[in-house]
């Protein structure tokens, strides 16, 4: 099976190392650098049970976290590549109904919440803001270098035999007699057996050139790095804003949700929101130096939710998309559902709620 794959970023660099170890042989096209856009501008928050209380949801994050541990464990083996899967936890911190709030969490192996007093937070993170009475504490959430998982995932899939060609766009998706046929680049004809779509925010424009209705849009998320030597978390704290302590000695700060187009900014008022919600939680940051500052446009689809699987009536299409902000997340999950969709047929879980299709269905 002959397999072209538009867009570089994580998932379709995780789609590609998929199909490459499945005996694909698989073409990537990334019209910049791996990880360039969404994926590497992304904090790497591995928690399931965080965005989004839908149940498809919740169901597709969690088998994906649950094998994250075995894909960081493969591309380290694969490319020598550490990817910092830290898995100290995060916490919530809490300002109404404890009891309630507290058991969002439950119900899930590996996630189970512990309700903290402030006598807990100041034993384990005393730098919170006094305000903050109660917190729940997942050690179930993990959080990862997104940026060296992008690398890794790339480097397997070269390593796997996948061809990675980058600076070069894709210009049209061929669509013939009811089934994709490849693209054309620079005005040359790329043919293929098959055809994934996993250009993220991008892929919408992409798709609609081949006469595909899918509602991608750009939504900007601006973050700020702080210095964080001496650290003041150990933790992965997710309030208004989410802080991530990296091991390299940088605090990520995240992330605003804006709908600005393709605007490629970093605003005053955004970095101003965060690190006014960095402050608030924890009052010793305001004295931290700002490492850098940056953005990235999250694909997302009206509903929040990913666009996954093959496009009816166009035989050898597949959309892999608008994973919003849980591309990080997401990964691992949607490559072996990319992979099974192209190499067995179907997948071996109910998404019929990511269906790509849904919009057009109910006139939405």
């Amino acid at each position: 099976m002959n397999v072209l794959v538009v867009g570089g970023g994580i998932i379709g660099c995780a789609s590609a190392w998929e199909l490459a170890r499945a005996g694909c042989t698989v073409t990537l096209v990334e019209r910049g650098q791996p990880g360039a856009e969404a994926s590497g501008a992304a904090a790497g928050l591995l928690a399931p049970m965080g965005e989004s209380s839908r149940t498809a949801f919740q169901a597709l994050a969690v088998a994906s976290w649950r094998l994250f541990p075995e894909v960081v464990r493969a591309l380290r083996d694969a490319t020598g590549v550490d990817a910092e899967h830290v898995t100290r936890g995060t916490v919530y911190p809490l300002h109404g109904d404890v009891e309630r709030e507290a058991g969002a969490w439950t119900g899930i192996p590996g996630l189970t919440a512990e309700l903290w007093d402030r006598k807990a937070i100041d034993a384990r993170e005393p730098a919170l803001s006094p305000r903050v009475r109660h917190a729940v504490f997942v050690a179930g959430d993990h959080w990862i270098n997104n940026q060296r998982l992008v690398l890794a995932y790339a480097q397997a899939a070269v390593a796997a035999g996948v061809r990675l060609v980058t600076g070069r766009e894709v210009s049209r998706l061929l669509v013939e007699g009811g089934r994709a046929r490849g693209a054309t680049i620079g005005g040359a004809r790329l043919e293929a057996d098959a055809v994934v779509v996993a250009a993220g925010a991008w892929s919408g424009a992409l798709l609609a050139g081949a006469g595909v209705e899918a509602p991608v849009e750009p939504r900007r998320g601006q973050m700020v790095a702080l210095a964080h030597v001496p650290p003041l978390l150990t933790h992965c704290v997710h309030g208004e804003v989410y802080l991530v302590p990296r091991p390299s000695g940088e605090l990520l700060v995240g992330a605003t949700v804006e709908d600005a187009g393709f605007a490629r900014a970093v605003t005053a008022e955004g970095v101003g929101w965060l690190l006014a919600g960095a402050i608030d939680l924890v009052p010793a940051l305001a004295g931290a130096a700002i490492a850098r500052t940056w953005c990235g446009f999250r694909p997302w689809a009206p509903d929040g939710l990913p666009l996954l699987g093959p496009w009816p009536g166009i035989e050898g299409l597949l959309i892999a998309t608008a994973h919003y902000r849980n591309g990080i997340l997401l990964a691992p999950i949607t490559a072996r559902l990319v992979r099974e969709w192209i190499v067995e047929g179907r997948p071996s879980l109910d998404v019929t709620d990511f269906r790509p299709d849904r919009f057009v269905r109910s006139g939405a």
